[in-house]
């Protein structure tokens, strides 16, 4: 009986994500206006590129680790605009933002999106992150609760968890031209297409994010007990990050909800898109 639910739903959602398909395609001249309103601001001494662009409440798209608005949200911009203003924002060395002298750091990149927000003028703004934008989210609402009205944060975590001592120990002693050949090509791609740094400085941007994604401890549970705001924590059921850390996280909130994805991997907004999009709508909706 599990394995037949199981297949129902699978096959639920794939007929779903047609039928998406063609309404993303239908929005085409949506997307075209979209990719005009990139624009970039000079925040703690160094560019970030953002698009903001649709109506209504102040709604922040939070990209995950060596991806882009683009790659993170293809499946989501066009839908929420519908409904929000969306504010997307590449990190620094990610997507259309040049990198720095810096190594990557989750509270620099957290205060780098708050003090963008600040100098945009949004306040109680909702925050919809994936995977490291997930991190963020929490992460902003956290230590900047005032620019925070609700969070949704999909295959995020608080610290390091999934890795053997060992996969740490070898990942560590990796060159960064060992770390970046070891991601898709894919990725590689994706950044060489749009970076400013081009495609020789990939294995920097490998090296510095696998450091980033060894990060030990994020947020302790007492950090997650002071986040206010209704959070919405999402995890597929085959996610990188363990289900059960998940649970943890949902816990610790005292305004959590938790939705797990079933038959589906980390890139939960790419593949159960047409199931979570009107999940995520309803809870930024909800009183």
């Amino acid at each position: 009986m599990k394995i037949i639910l199981k297949s129902m739903l699978t096959a639920a959602i794939w007929l779903s994500f047609l039928g998406f398909l063609n309404t993303v395609q239908a929005q085409s001249t949506q997307v075209n206006k979209r990719l005009t309103k990139g624009q970039f601001a000079v925040i703690n001494g160094h560019k970030i590129y953002y698009e903001r662009f649709g109506k209504g409440r102040p709604l922040v798209l939070l990209h995950g680790g060596i991806n882009s608005i683009e790659s993170s949200f293809k499946f989501q911009l066009e839908y929420f605009a519908a409904h929000r203003e969306i504010i997307a924002i590449e990190q620094v060395g990610h997507g259309h933002t040049p990198d720095t002298a810096e190594d990557f750091s989750y509270f620099k990149m957290a205060k780098d999106t708050a003090d963008l927000l600040r100098s945009l003028n949004i306040s109680n703004a909702d925050l919809m992150g994936w995977s490291d934008g997930g991190i963020l989210a929490l992460l902003i609402a956290r230590y900047n609760p005032d620019l925070v009205h609700r969070v949704i944060a999909s295959g995020a975590n608080t610290r390091l968890v999934g890795m053997t001592p060992e996969e740490i120990k070898k990942v560590r002693e990796s060159s960064p031209e060992q770390l970046a050949t070891g991601f898709e090509k894919k990725y590689r791609d994706q950044y060489a297409a749009v970076s400013p740094d081009g495609e020789k400085h990939w294995p920097i941007i490998a090296k510095k994010i696998w450091d980033l994604w060894l990060t030990p401890l994020i947020l302790e549970d007492k950090d997650l007990a002071l986040i206010k705001a209704p959070t919405l924590i999402i995890n597929g059921d085959k996610d990188l990050i363990p289900v059960e850390h998940a649970v943890e996280i949902f816990k610790d909130l005292p305004r959590g909800q938790l939705f797990i994805v079933p038959a589906t991997e980390h890139h939960t907004f790419e593949l159960a898109a047409p199931l979570l999009n009107p999940v995520m709508l309803t809870f930024l909706n909800s009183p």
